[in-house]
């Protein structure tokens, strides 16, 4: 569940967290309202939009035939490193 505080009680709001469990709307006069998450949820958020642009980009190799049998990509590492 969200909060929503504005820009006046962000200060005092964000000095009494000891964590932020939820995402926090903060309300803003005339401008784009902000949302304050934690840095753990941010950087889950940053992985996972990776994640899924690599699964998105590997679906589209996939459907285009660009792919290589295990076998093949492990009988070539031996060759090139020695395994």
């Amino acid at each position: 569940m969200q909060r929503e505080i504005t820009i006046n009680e962000l200060k005092d709001e964000v000095d009494s967290l000891d964590e932020v469990n939820e995402p926090i709307i903060v309300k803003r006069k005339n401008k784009q309202d902000l949302v304050v998450i934690s840095l753990e949820q941010y950087k889950k958020q940053i992985f996972l939009e990776k994640l899924s642009s690599k699964l998105e980009k590997s679906k589209k190799e996939v459907a285009h035939g660009k792919v290589h049998s295990a076998r093949t990509i492990f009988k070539e590492m031996r060759a090139k490193y020695g395994y």
